[in-house]
Order: C-alpha cells, then sequence, then structure tokens
C-alpha cells in the first residue's frame, strides 16, 4: 500500500482543478463550510456551490480511480 503516491496524486489533482472548484471543495471539505457558508462567502449561489462540488468529486473519482483499493483499505482501516 503506497499512502504517500496517494497523498501526492491527490494533491496534484487537488491543484489541477479549477480555481473556482477546487476553493469550494476546500472550504467544504478541508474547513468544513456548509454549502450556504461558502455561498455567501464567495457571493455565488448555493446552486452554483452544488454544481462546483459535483464537478470536482467527479474528477476526483476519475483521477484517483486506480488508487481506489488503497482507499478502501484506509477506510477500512479506520473502523477498526
Amino acid at each position: 500500500i503506497d499512502i504517500k503516491a496517494l497523498q501526492e496524486k491527490t494533491t496534484q489533482v487537488l491543484n489541477e482543478l479549477p480555481e473556482q472548484c477546487r476553493t469550494i471543495f476546500q472550504m467544504s471539505r478541508f474547513e468544513e463550510m456548509k454549502y450556504r457558508e461558502i455561498a455567501e462567502r464567495l457571493d455565488i449561489s448555493v446552486k452554483t456551490v452544488e454544481a462546483q462540488m459535483s464537478k470536482a468529486l467527479r474528477i476526483l473519482r476519475i483521477k484517483l480511480a486506480d488508487f481506489l483499493p488503497v482507499i478502501w483499505l484506509c477506510i477500512i482501516g479506520l473502523k477498526k
């Protein structure tokens, strides 16, 4: 299991996201902000936040597909 490779690839994929998409993803996932809070702070609609989050998650799923077994093992390990 190469957790370091997963971390590096995740960072790379996040850096490749369009700026607004990356910002919204980081605010949601890393700062744990609600969509409404993000929308207010960025002066955009909640629908835009939802669309950008969907886009970010879709890109992450596609680009990190090779790491799915590693991700599942990490999740299983956290539950123990």
